[in-house]
């Protein structure tokens, strides 16, 4: 009688060369982590992958030992999968993803990654966008946010640098409360090409701060020279027409001298 140790490892033999069977190694460096107020799986392509390699994600919440898969990360080919807004998942449960590589007749095991992403501790915000009107006086900023579309407004603050093109020195605001604007004075004889920036403050229990904003700058004139600016165009809408009025002056006149017995028939002149 032949003992079952000389069958198990046979068996092994046979099923690893079978087609269809998990000859890829596993993905590599698989994490979650938070981008610009999104949720991204991430990783890395294990060793000797076919150019032809896809991959599948799946999810798993905290409260729930079930695997989900992710119907847009289904047979995908870049190497990271947005995670922020799940079908039947709260941003505000923790969960984790895994990544599983797949080739034309071979797959690789589940790699998944080692921590649970908890949204409200983990996010990380994104710079704001800034809108700005200038008055006499005064430069009104405020800031908005492309939030994702499950992610309700939390509670942000942003912070704001001005200061003039090619100037060492900025003017830094107060945080400020998203929605309310920030109010920077303006000297009367402010002139030349000024810049902005900003930063997100996410408040929690630790302040998390973002990036600045790539600057954004304008030409800031003084508001004599905004309020000559209509006086010019008006000014110059009003000569524009005087050479053209001249000059049908001028025909009028000419048509006026010609004698009136003159009457054109026939390509001859005949006096009345």
């Amino acid at each position: 009688m032949v003992k079952g140790s000389f069958w198990a490892p046979l068996l092994l033999c046979l099923l690893q060369s079978a087609p269809g069977s998990p000859k890829l190694a596993r993905p590599q460096n698989v994490t979650m982590l938070s981008r610009n107020f999104k949720v991204y799986l991430t990783w890395r392509p294990g060793p000797n992958y076919p150019l032809n390699v896809t991959y599948v994600v799946r999810y798993q919440s905290f409260e729930n030992e079930r695997w989900r898969k992710v119907k847009h990360c289904m047979g995908i080919t870049m190497e990271e999968c947005d995670l922020t807004c799940l079908e039947n998942h709260s941003l505000y449960i923790k969960y984790k993803g895994q990544v599983q590589a797949v080739a034309p007749g071979t797959y690789s095991l589940w790699a998944e990654s080692p921590t649970y992403m908890d949204y409200l501790f983990d996010v990380e915000p994104a710079p704001p966008n800034l809108t700005w009107i200038r008055t006499k006086e005064t430069l009104s900023i405020n800031a908005t946010y492309k939030l994702p579309h499950c992610v309700s407004l939390m509670n942000l603050k942003y912070e704001v640098e001005f200061w003039k093109e090619g100037s060492p020195n900025k003017t830094r605001s107060q945080a400020t409360l998203h929605g309310t604007e920030v109010k920077i004075p303006l000297s009367p004889a402010s002139a030349g090409c000024y810049c902005l920036s900003a930063r997100t403050i996410y408040l929690l229990i630790i302040p998390k701060y973002s990036e600045f904003s790539q600057p954004v700058c304008f030409l800031l004139e003084t508001p004599g020279t905004q309020q000559r600016k209509p006086f010019l165009l008006l000014f110059l809408l009003s000569i524009i027409p005087l050479p053209w009025m001249y000059c049908l002056k001028d025909i009028y006149f000419q048509q006026e001298k010609m004698p009136q017995s003159l009457i054109l028939e026939d390509d001859y002149y005949i006096p009345a």
